[in-house]
C-alpha cells in the first residue's frame, strides 16, 4: 500500500476539517464520505470527486477505502468503528473516543482482534509547545514534576446548544469536560502521568436547558506523587483560554490557547522556548470557530506511517481512553460526593 483511502464519516464542520487535512498530506486521500443526510455526504463528496454513502455497510463494502475517520456524535463512536475493524478498515477517530469506558474498551479488543489500527484525535499532543516541554522533562531541565493544571475556561451561547445532540447524556456523554476540556486533560495525563484518585464537583450553572455540566472542578493525585488540577467550563463569558500548566522543581512551563505562554528554568534560557515565546498570540482570545489544522495534519501524517509500516499511531486507543476514564471518574465523583481512585 503507497496511499491510505479514508471514508469520512459524520459530513459536518469536524468531518469537513478531516477531509480536508487528509488530502492534504502526502499518502493519503479521500474516496469517500458517509452521512444519514445524502445532501450533506454529496455536498462533501462533490468537493473531493468522490463516492458517497448514507449507509455505513455500503461504505464499508468499498474496495476503495482503507481508512475510515470516524467525525460522528460521541455516541455513536463504538458502533461504526466496531463495524469498519470487523471489514478490515483501520480507524481514526474524534475524541472522546466513545462516552462510556466499555464502549471504548470494546473498540480497542475489535480493531487488535482484526489487527486494524486505532487512532484517536488528540491533536494537541503535536502542538510545537507540547513538543518542547516534553522535551525539556525529557532532557531533566524540569526537575521533577510536582504539579499540574489543565484549564478550559471558555463560553458556549445558547444557539450553540440548540443542536439536539450537544449537552446530552446520550449523544454527547457529557459536558464541559468531556467535550470542550478532553483536549487539554489530555495533554496534562500525558505529561503527569497516571492518575491514582479524582476528587471532583460538577455543575450546571448557567445553561439550564442541557443534561450535562457547563463547570466541572477536580483535584488529581497521580501515581507518581504529583497533584493536579482540573477546571473546565463553558459559562465564562466572553471565553478566555484553554491552558496548561506544568510545575517542576526546577522550572515552570505554561502553554495558553495551544502557544508558549510562559516558561522559566533554574539552568537559564533555551534557544528553542525563546523562539516559540509569542505572549501576544497566547492571550489572544479563544473566541473563532475555526479551527487551526497544522497539529491535525501532523497526527494525520502520524496515523498514515502507522498504517502504511505496519506500526502503532502515537495517540492509541490505549493512550486515547485514559482521558476518558479520568473524566468519567470525574463524574462518578460529583455524582457520589467523594474521592474515586482509579
Amino acid at each position: 500500500m503507497e496511499c491510505v483511502r479514508f471514508a469520512v464519516a459524520g459530513c459536518g464542520f469536524i468531518g469537513a476539517l478531516h477531509a480536508r487535512v487528509i488530502q492534504s498530506i502526502a499518502g493519503a486521500k479521500v474516496t469517500a464520505t458517509l452521512d444519514v443526510e445524502a445532501g450533506k455526504a454529496e455536498k462533501l463528496a462533490n468537493v473531493y470527486g468522490c463516492a458517497w454513502y448514507t449507509d455505513a455497510e455500503d461504505m464499508l463494502a468499498d474496495p476503495n477505502v482503507d481508512a475510515v475517520a470516524v467525525c460522528l456524535p460521541s455516541g455513536l463512536h463504538q458502533e461504526l468503528t466496531i463495524q469498519a475493524a470487523k471489514a478490515g478498515k483501520h480507524v481514526i477517530c474524534e475524541k472522546p473516543m466513545d462516552i462510556h469506558l466499555d464502549s471504548a474498551r470494546a473498540m480497542i479488543v475489535a480493531c487488535r482482534e482484526s489487527q486494524v489500527r486505532l487512532g484517536i484525535i488528540m491533536q494537541h499532543r503535536f502542538d510545537e509547545p507540547v513538543q518542547l516541554l516534553k522535551k525539556a522533562i525529557r532532557e531533566g531541565w524540569m526537575g521533577r514534576l510536582l504539579w499540574g493544571a489543565s484549564r478550559t475556561i471558555w463560553y458556549r451561547d445558547d444557539a450553540y446548544y440548540s443542536n439536539p445532540w450537544r449537552g446530552t447524556w446520550k449523544y454527547d456523554g457529557g459536558g464541559a469536560l468531556m467535550n470542550q476540556s478532553i483536549h487539554y486533560i489530555d495533554l496534562l495525563l500525558s505529561i503527569m502521568g497516571d492518575v491514582k484518585s479524582v476528587s471532583a464537583k460538577c455543575r450546571t450553572l448557567g445553561h439550564p436547558q442541557i443534561e450535562t455540566e457547563d463547570v466541572g472542578l477536580a483535584d488529581l493525585e497521580f501515581k507518581n506523587g504529583a497533584l493536579g488540577t482540573i477546571e473546565g467550563t463553558t459559562v465564562s463569558y466572553p471565553g478566555l483560554y484553554a491552558e496548561l500548566a506544568v510545575f517542576g522543581e526546577k522550572g515552570t512551563v505554561i502553554i495558553r490557547n495551544d502557544h508558549l505562554a510562559f516558561y522559566r528554568f533554574q539552568d537559564g534560557e533555551k534557544p528553542e522556548f525563546e523562539a516559540a515565546l509569542n505572549p501576544e498570540a497566547a492571550n489572544q482570545l479563544n473566541l473563532s470557530p475555526e479551527i487551526e489544522d497544522t497539529s491535525h495534519r501532523r497526527q494525520y501524517e502520524d496515523f498514515v506511517r502507522a498504517v502504511l509500516t505496519g506500526t502503532d499511531p502515537t495517540v492509541t486507543g490505549e493512550e486515547g481512553i485514559k482521558s476518558l476514564e479520568v473524566i468519567r471518574a470525574i463524574y462518578q465523583s460529583s455524582d457520589e460526593k467523594r474521592e474515586i481512585y482509579l
